[in-house]
């Protein structure tokens, strides 16, 4: 059985307009809402084999979060998970190693939110910021997963916990 847990990074600031995308920092909203996340998932889960973030400043600041509540094996950021689509996030989850059996992803939408529609059984129109979403599929390769064999654990936004 396998296990991804989906995070979309917390609220980012357009304060300094002079950033470009890929550097915005948090703002005060996501750095309130990326602990409450955390500690969320953390009450759950204590370990996790793998941590696959895209490397811009907002996804890095959030896998803080996760990564001072939440043990994990190796930790990777990785430019290809910048806005990349559902279909290339897709692939790249399918040539995980098979010896990682829960992946954490912190990426972008709408990448994101369509990789979910794709991938359950559920739809949803937006996955929020720090949104999270948990699902375990009953097989047993990352290549193999897919809406047929996935069961939805978890649909949690920061909203839901305030």
């Amino acid at each position: 059985m396998k296990k991804l847990i989906i995070i979309r990074h917390s609220k980012s600031s357009w304060k300094d307009l002079s950033l470009g995308d890929f550097h915005r920092p948090l703002n005060k909203r996501g750095k309130k809402d990326g602990p409450v996340m955390a500690n969320f998932l953390s009450k759950k889960i204590s370990k996790i084999s793998y941590l696959h973030s895209s490397d811009s400043v907002r996804t890095f600041e959030t896998s803080k979060f996760f990564i001072d509540r939440i043990k994990f094996d190796k930790i990777k950021y990785d430019d290809s998970l910048y806005h990349s689509s559902s279909s290339s996030i897709l692939n790249i989850i399918r040539n995980y190693s098979e010896n990682f059996s829960s992946v954490m992803i912190i990426a972008h939408n709408p990448g994101l939110t369509n990789l979910v529609n794709e991938i359950t059984n559920i739809y949803i129109d937006n996955l929020p910021t720090t949104g999270l979403v948990e699902i375990d599929f009953s097989c047993l390769k990352w290549n193999d997963i897919s809406s047929k064999n996935s069961k939805l654990i978890e649909l949690k936004f920061p909203k839901q916990l305030k």
